[in-house]
């Protein structure tokens, strides 16, 4: 990698406020927070044994600005992480993740740019007197799957309130937010939409009416109709002026199976449904056939969307819902396969989120880089951890 391509998170994480009193501090806060970010990405899981393992690392130590030979040891990360603010934390994350995005060139490419928004629980974070285990939301790029910002769900609430707070987090301008079902509301929609962005929402039976009237749309009325006829009719509904329709089908082959996406599109329904924005509704159908058992697996799925026909048509709502389970795939699965999150059992304060914080920014630094085989990738770090400094500097 060239040296144009480093992160310089020094920085930005000198940003963040430092709980500790002026008196006694030996470590600086961002050479400490640098250093766990290094061994994320030098494989080890924990700030346990990063601490081990920097205590052999003296060159390392002094490229990170540590003014002792010796870096902290694990008793003095743990008396920082559970005591650092993590408002201060994430805000100087999201600030470092969009300095980076402007010259990253994926996100230059044309198309709708989606940001996925969906929830974690941290499985080894009880905490001991609440019983609460520590439960984060977090926005992801969909091109990039790179988290841009991410905020705690306090025990006592769920992710509705707190969703509003996390779009005010960072710049979503011209972007379409795509959710699970919990985050269909209106109060969430209307806020996406005064930040001036867009919206792609899945709809379920909590919405009764709504569910039940795209589902009349685009079913048959009548099980004994034939494909013929429910076509004429479901064609005869979008004869008005003005009634759009679009239908797109995406083929698939993968990992032993063929996957059939299909996405049809109507505005029929959108003086009718009373939802702020909504623009058009679709059915978004997946057919999956395994090729060697033959087995084959349907799913069907209604949504919502503030994007015209003009903006959006049904193949872009096709990429949307691919999208959307970046955050998934490329966040949540990677932060438990690779980082071994859930087999975490920090649990004292704010050091939960904030591993949570430093994994993400761990993955942020290799895709802004352009590794994307990030458990190959920390294996090389972990027998080269220069590779893994010279990223950040």
């Amino acid at each position: 990698m060239t040296s144009s391509s480093s992160c310089h998170l020094l920085d930005i994480l000198a940003e963040v406020l430092d709980p500790r009193h002026k008196k006694g501090k030996r470590h600086p806060l961002n050479s400490i927070l640098a250093l766990i970010v290094i061994g994320l990405l030098a494989n080890h899981k924990g700030y346990t044994s990063i601490a081990t393992w920097a205590r052999n690392q003296p060159e390392l130590a002094k490229a990170l600005g540590f003014r002792s030979a010796k870096p902290p040891c694990a008793a003095t990360i743990h008396n920082l992480l559970k005591r650092l603010d993590v408002v201060s934390l994430e805000a100087s994350l999201t600030k470092w993740v969009f300095s980076k995005l402007e010259d990253f060139q994926v996100l230059k490419t044309k198309g709708l740019e989606g940001i996925a928004i969906d929830g974690k629980e941290l499985c080894g974070s009880k905490d001991p007197e609440t019983g609460f285990r520590t439960h984060l939301l977090a926005a992801v790029s969909h091109e990039t799957g790179i988290v841009l910002a991410e905020c705690a769900v306090d025990g006592k609430t769920n992710e509705i309130p707190i969703s509003t707070q996390l779009l005010k987090a960072f710049d979503v301008i011209g972007k379409v937010v795509t959710t699970d079902a919990l985050l269909t509301q209106k109060t969430f929609c209307e806020e996406v939409l005064e930040n001036k962005a867009d919206y792609a929402l899945p709809v379920k039976e909590n919405h009764k009416q709504m569910y039940e009237d795209i589902r009349q749309l685009f079913e048959p009325l009548s099980e004994t109709d034939t494909p013929e006829v429910e076509k004429r009719r479901f064609e005869s509904l979008h004869t008005e002026e003005g009634a759009h329709l679009d239908t797109h089908t995406d083929v698939q082959k993968a990992r032993g199976c063929i996957i059939t996406r299909t996405v049809t599109a109507s505005t029929v329904l959108t003086d009718y449904i009373n939802w702020p924005g909504i623009a058009q509704v679709y059915r978004y159908k997946t057919h999956r056939e395994n090729t060697k058992t033959g087995e084959v697996s349907r799913h069907t799925q209604y949504c919502i969307t503030s994007l015209s026909p003009e903006v959006a048509s049904a193949k872009d709502l096709i990429k949307l819902q691919r999208g959307h389970w970046t955050i998934e795939n490329k966040v949540h699965w990677v932060r438990d396969t690779a980082f071994c999150e859930d087999a975490s059992q920090a649990r004292t304060g704010s050091m939960p989120h904030v591993m949570a914080a430093l994994r993400n920014t761990a993955m942020s630094v290799l895709r802004f880089n352009g590794y994307t085989k990030i458990a190959e990738t920390l294996r090389l770090f972990a027998s080269e951890p220069k590779l893994a400094v010279n990223l950040i500097l």
